[in-house]
């Protein structure tokens, strides 16, 4: 195997094994119809007790709870079912169903944070009401809510269950069997029902995507602009300024690996040319994506440090990288965080042939530290 190829496959299975974790299997508890009603019946009359209790990050109660630790512990304690710690792993190991289908014990699913990504959830009770632990406004803490208020279905992402289906009246209605209960709870969260946009889990406005699944609205579009740098070249070790690249980009949040496709234009200051990296990309969580992609070159490189050694761009193989952003911050309708992201560009000799390991390596290998701006195209629709 060819030098260059040797690089680009160890870059990309250290790509991949970032990608395996996301990609666990969904999964259902097996129970009959019958056993399921009783189920999901203990579930949803467990969660109400907690109705008032403290929000609380990172809380798993009893005391006080955040909204994936009120589902971690109520399953846990009511059914003897132990779900992951996190709202995304509980979504993962979940599987997805209808609107249509929805029952008490289902849990509901949003999306409230600029990367698209699931970041909210609580448990269905029935009548379009669900229980869940929130962090911002007057009526905070375990509290019910409406998905029939404004902000919980502008931000209402899908619904998923664990337990399998009952098919019983019971649970059509869940409130109809502990009245009493839930009307004490109503009593603490009827502000939260006539003012919604108060009672959330995030402590800005968001603007992602909401209840309709429409793919115009599942868009979330981006661009960057960053500087690139290394720390050697074929011949020396220290700091070196590589250029700067900007870059436009879009993702489809709808799905758990978020797709997307984006372009560069990047000068690269230590081969002295222009290239148009064209990537496609999986976005796994707010603070991580990968890409790969042929590149179009624009001059004649050359190799850093040495201009009278001329190289070339691969069209394809052309570069993979993985890039890493901070949390972001609202300005207007979009968001900005900082991105720093390591890429690996791969270069020839002008025949074709691979260049050294140690060539290959200090020529392709690319950091770059930059601003992003993203904007959710649902919040100009």
């Amino acid at each position: 195997m060819s030098t260059r190829k040797a690089v680009f496959y160890t870059f990309a299975f250290f790509l991949f094994v970032l990608i395996v974790p996301q990609l666990c299997a969904q999964n259902e508890i097996k129970m009959s119809p019958g056993e399921a009603a009783i189920t999901r019946q203990k579930l949803v009359d467990y969660s109400k007790q907690f109705i008032g209790k403290p929000y609380a990050s990172g809380g798993i109660g009893p005391n006080s709870f955040d909204c994936s630790g009120l589902i971690f512990t109520v399953s846990r304690e009511s059914i003897g079912v132990q779900l992951p710690r996190t709202t995304k792993a509980i979504y993962n190991f979940c599987s997805e169903v209808s609107a249509s289908e929805r029952e008490a014990g289902d849990l509901v699913f949003f999306k409230t944070t600029a990367s698209g990504q699931i970041s909210h959830v609580g448990l269905y009770i029935g009548s379009s009401q669900f229980i869940h632990a929130a962090s911002d406004g007057p009526n905070t803490g375990v509290i019910i809510s409406s998905l029939k208020e404004a902000y919980w279905k502008s931000h209402y992402f899908c619904t998923r269950r664990y337990l399998p289906a009952s098919n019983s009246e019971l649970l059509v209605d869940s409130r109809k069997s502990s009245s009493s209960a839930e009307n004490s709870g109503a009593a603490s969260s009827s502000s939260a029902s006539s003012s919604p946009s108060k009672s959330r889990t995030v402590s800005y406005s968001n603007q992602v995507a909401g209840s309709s699944n429409s793919f115009l609205q599942s868009l979330i579009l981006d661009a960057s602009l960053s500087l690139d740098w290394s720390m050697v070249t074929p011949d020396y070790f220290r700091l070196n300024c590589r250029g700067f690249d900007t870059m436009i980009h879009a993702r489809y949040a709808g799905k758990t690996l978020q797709p997307g496709l984006g372009a560069y234009i990047r000068y690269d200051a230590g081969t002295d040319n222009v290239q148009i990296p064209l990537v496609f990309s999986l976005t796994m969580n707010e603070f991580v994506r990968v890409f790969a992609g042929p590149v179009i070159q624009a001059g004649k490189p050359h190799l850093p440090g040495n201009s009278d050694y001329e190289i070339k761009n691969s069209f394809f193989p052309g570069i993979i990288g993985a890039a890493f952003s901070t949390p972001s911050f609202q300005v207007g309708k979009t968001f900005v965080s900082f991105v720093q992201d390591i890429h690996y560009t791969v270069f020839n000799d002008t025949d074709g042939a691979a260049m050294s390991f140690s060539k290959s390596l200090t020529t392709g290998l690319v950091l770059a530290s930059g601003i992003r701006v993203t904007l959710p195209l649902n919040s100009v629709l």
